[in-house]
């Protein structure tokens, strides 16, 4: 496996400074104001990122850009160093996929070394890269919310697809993504996929309706964080997308709440960790309890 972890995303929203204020007051992000030529990147919503968002010791995990619909703009994969950027990119190319190198001016955006990029699945911007540069100040969340990064990277991103086949062919087959599991669930099925001891960094779910993003987990350190979380929602009207519970496959104690962007939300505790030597890839049904959709 050359890509180590989620390394960041960008987000498109309808109403950036409201997004912006959502991390902060109800998730726990310290958020911190973008610049003209920054993360956003040329040609994407916005045209630069009008705020950077901070959940540990990296420059900033997510960014936002103004964007008529809300959802996942760009997916930035961390690789462990420059000889993995480069096996990926052959095989890649023996894929059939373009891959453009990251200019100078790219990877001063993206604070990193290295960085090349193509189109994934669903049409977004996917970016692996290499030598992140570190945030000289210390991590403090505006609401003391300690997040479950480091080596298993930002947390996962879920994404809709009529075409979820090709989507995780992808993944597994060029990217080298295991498959965790599947859950089959009677309002979709989810196909997880994973790169480090995260159960997964990124799944995809069949959907004939509409296409993009799902739902982005933020990881927290206790159950205790996540009840803190699930009170915020209420004082700040906060809609759910799904009731507290417990997931069968990756035991994550966990709600969904719906973003101003619209898209959904997880803040979960106690996701398990996947030892590769003995993991099984099985098909779950329901969850242990709870996780009940809200309309």
């Amino acid at each position: 496996m050359t890509i180590q972890s989620l390394g960041y995303v960008g987000i498109g929203a309808p109403d950036p400074t409201a997004w912006a204020e959502y991390a902060r007051t109800v998730i726990g992000l310290a958020v911190e104001p973008g610049e003209p030529g920054g993360p956003g990147g040329p040609g994407e919503p916005g045209g630069f990122a009008s705020h950077r968002l901070r959940m540990d010791q990296h420059p900033f995990r997510m960014w936002l850009t103004e964007a008529e619909t809300g959802g996942v703009t760009v997916i930035g994969w961390e690789v462990r160093d420059p000889a993995a950027i480069d096996e990926t990119t052959v095989r890649l190319k023996e894929a059939g996929v373009e891959v453009s190198v990251g200019t100078d001016e790219e990877c001063r955006d993206r604070q990193v070394a290295r960085m090349v990029h193509f189109t994934g699945p669903l049409g977004i911007r996917t970016e692996l890269f290499c030598g992140r540069r570190l945030a000289p100040t210390q991590f403090v969340s505006p609401l003391g919310v300690d997040f479950v990064t480091g080596d298993q990277g930002l947390g996962h991103v879920v994404m809709k697809t009529p075409h979820v086949q090709e989507a995780v062919d992808f993944y597994c087959d060029v990217l080298g993504f295991r498959l965790s599991d599947t859950a089959d669930y009677p309002w979709g099925t989810f196909y997880f996929l994973g790169c480090n001891p995260r159960h997964h960094s990124i799944a995809f779910i069949r959907s004939y309706k509409n296409e993009g993003t799902h739902h982005i987990l933020c990881e927290v350190s206790s159950p205790e964080e996540v009840g803190r979380a699930l009170d915020r929602t209420r004082e700040h009207d906060v809609p759910l997308m799904a009731t507290l519970g417990k997931h069968a496959n990756d035991g994550m104690f966990s709600f969904y709440m719906t973003s101003p962007a619209g898209f959904g939300i997880e803040i979960g505790a106690g996701g398990v960790q996947v030892d590769e030597s003995t993991w099984v890839s099985r098909v779950y049904t329901a969850d242990i309890w709870g996780h009940h959709p809200v309309p």
